[in-house]
């Protein structure tokens, strides 16, 4: 079959002849006799679940349900093409490196020309699987464990080897950094104060001015700190558990960044407020153990603790993101827990403001 095809951008798109070519890029001699749209879940990427019947399918081929993820809604692709892209180049180019941590692929196709990037994924609709919500209770074990996953990751790429090596990664992730850019705009910030989501905001956070610089500042601070291979944007919606592991999903903002990011990023927005309070010292010192592990330079504790003090703006911005992203519940306790952490460690003094 040709490899030729345009990629689909509708859902009429995606046709036996199209899946056939992305599927045999990974399967050689798989053959797609018909396909079928399942389930359809709309959002920044949407997520098409596939029932596939095969006229030939190798032996450890694809299964007959698969989860295609890319951009399938015009305003939303306009919006969010950079990050199909980086994603479906994070499938192809690192995460074989990255094992049973994240979903099985089955395919991938970048399209710079038609401004898309989609990824065949395993459907993660089994037994035993669920998606994470903040809504739901974790334990600091459950998080303890995700951040040796972290660790892991940060480690065999640490100061840009291994997986982080990829000549398409760059620092800091374009795409979140023109996000925040526009959650601080001053029409965008007047208009999340008034949304019962920042009423956790001290005075403080309220000055949009004194968050600004604070974020450009830490900005300046991670990218001149050793680059890694980091998710960018590991909160818990963005995980999928196994049988009650937290693994890692949704991999649109993929960059090198410092570890701190990725790691204070998913501990405060896992847990409640009381329990990150009672066990956020030791989850960062199991983190460095792991990190350690891997033969990378781990920061001494009170470096770590400092880098953390200063990682929890990425977190604050839950509660001025538009409910229609998140959800109003969603962005509410996401914004309580990081500006808890915002208090608590004292972010905004931690970077000059």
């Amino acid at each position: 079959m040709s490899t030729a095809l345009r990629s689909p951008t509708t859902l009429d798109g995606i046709t036996p002849e199209w899946l056939t070519g992305i599927l045999a890029r990974t399967t050689p001699g798989v053959e797609v006799a018909e396909v079928a749209v399942d389930s359809v879940v709309w959002g920044t990427a949407t997520k098409v679940t596939l029932k596939v019947r095969y006229a030939a399918n190798p032996p450890g081929g694809p299964p007959e349900a698969l989860c295609l993820k890319g951009g399938f809604d015009d305003a939303m692709r306009a919006l969010g093409h950079r990050g199909y892209r980086a994603e479906a180049r994070f499938y192809a180019d690192i995460a074989p490196a990255l094992g049973n941590t994240v979903p099985g692929c089955w395919g991938t196709e970048v399209d710079d020309e038609g401004e898309q990037g989609l990824v065949v994924l395993d459907d993660l609709r089994g037994p035993g699987i669920a998606f994470g919500r903040p809504q739901d209770r974790y334990t600091p074990d459950q998080v303890a464990a995700a951040l040796e996953l972290l660790a892991d990751m940060h480690g065999r790429s640490w100061d840009r080897t291994g997986p982080g090596s990829t000549p398409w990664l760059v620092v800091g992730s374009p795409q979140y950094r023109t996000v925040v850019t526009g959650f601080l705009s001053e029409a965008h910030w007047v208009a999340a104060l008034e949304r019962p989501t920042t009423e956790c905001f001290t005075p403080a956070m309220r000055d949009r001015r004194r968050v600004e610089r604070a974020m450009h500042r830490l900005w300046e601070i991670d990218d001149a700190e050793v680059q890694s291979l980091a998710h960018g944007d590991p909160h818990i919606g963005n995980t999928y558990l196994v049988d009650g592991v937290i693994r890692f999903l949704d991999w649109q903002v993929a960059c090198l960044g410092p570890w701190a990011d990725d790691t204070a990023y998913f501990l405060v927005g896992a847990l409640d407020v009381e329990t990150r309070r009672d066990s956020e010292r030791d989850l960062l010192r199991t983190y460095l153990t792991a990190l350690a592990a891997t033969g990378a330079p781990a920061p001494t504790f009170d470096e770590a603790w400092a880098a953390y003090r200063r990682h929890h703006l990425h977190g604050l911005l839950f509660a001025v993101c538009p409910p229609e992203k998140q959800g109003e519940d969603v962005c509410r306790l996401m914004g309580e827990r990081y500006a808890a952490a915002v208090a608590d460690h004292d972010t905004l003094a931690a970077l000059g403001q």
